[in-house]
């Protein structure tokens, strides 16, 4: 019985540590988003350079809206009220980087690959899954602008 007691002590002290470790990796990934975004940013902007696009992304919207939004970065376009999502579309184990430029209305105006590798593997990925995509990025754009308009009104 004082064996099994033992054992019983040793393993909560074990979960004990396991949750710790836990709830500390939850609140660094959680507390360090903006410099996390902030990266995304700069390396958006420099693939949209290297791609001779005049577009850049400026300020990351902060997200607290009510509503399933994909996971992903949304940013302000610089010099314009277009919002830009960058995400990855998931393809047969590849993670293909991408960047959904949106305009005021909701509305996907462009899907960029952001890389030479995305680029060559976008031309195989099915248009039926990236419509998929592109579904659900509108209908979270229009959570989004919703939100930021209530914001400026209110």
């Amino acid at each position: 019985m004082k064996g099994m007691t033992a054992a019983l002590k040793d393993r909560m002290i074990f979960a004990g540590w396991i949750t710790g470790l836990l709830l500390i990796a939850s609140l660094i990934w959680s507390l360090s988003f903006p410099f996390r975004s902030e990266c995304l940013m700069r390396a958006t902007n420099r693939i949209l350079i290297s791609m001779n696009d005049s577009r850049r992304v400026s300020v990351p919207v902060v997200h607290h809206f009510a509503g399933p939004v994909p996971l992903g970065c949304w940013y302000r376009m610089y010099e314009s009220d277009s919002l830009f999502f960058v995400f990855v579309i998931m393809r047969e184990g590849i993670l293909v980087p991408c960047g959904a430029e949106i305009s005021t209305q909701g509305e996907i105006v462009e899907i960029i690959p952001l890389g030479n590798h995305a680029r060559q593997v976008m031309e195989h990925i099915p248009r039926g899954l990236i419509q998929v995509y592109a579904r659900r990025i509108e209908s979270a754009a229009a959570v989004i602008t919703s939100a930021q308009s209530g914001r400026r009104k209110g």
